[in-house]
């Protein structure tokens, strides 16, 4: 039991520490020029766009405690908010607004987290779904990395 709350503790520990190397370094980026390719959208695009990305580090958060916890079912549940029911409220002709570079990147978020989904419905495997989480991380990051919406007067 001790254990598992170093455990728990180091982890928290260590996603406090990134989340602020990350902070840190957004402020030290901002003086340079962002050579992000743009994508042009509608101020309602952008605000649903963005909504979403929200809801994926709110949920990406509820899943790493409730792993933590070893509670499967608040996975499941979190994790199931933004994957396929979140990608099916996608309006149609979105992906025929944005980039190929984009929608090929974009929908693994929502799946991503379906894989969650099933990792705690099926095995329940506690670092397997660690190990989905810092995987879809990966792909948040890069298309951050690459991506950014401004909106089109």
């Amino acid at each position: 039991m001790i254990q598992l709350k170093v455990k728990h503790y180091f982890l928290s520990g260590l996603v406090s520490a990134f989340l602020g190397l990350m902070f840190s370094f957004q402020a030290v980026a901002s003086d340079i020029t962002d050579e992000r390719e743009i994508i042009w959208v509608s101020a309602q695009e952008k605000s649903m766009l963005l909504s979403d990305m929200r809801a994926f580090l709110v949920a990406s958060q509820k899943v790493l405690e409730a792993n933590l916890a070893g509670d499967m079912k608040a996975v499941e549940e979190a994790a199931r908010l933004v994957g396929l029911k979140l990608f099916k409220e996608m309006p149609e002709d979105m992906n025929e607004k944005l980039p190929i570079s984009f929608t090929m990147i974009g929908p693994r978020a929502y799946m991503g987290f379906e894989a969650i989904v099933y990792e705690a419905t099926g095995s329940a495997d506690r670092e397997a779904i660690f190990s989905q989480l810092a995987q879809l991380q990966k792909n948040c990051i890069a298309c951050h990395a690459l991506f950014r919406f401004e909106v089109k007067e």
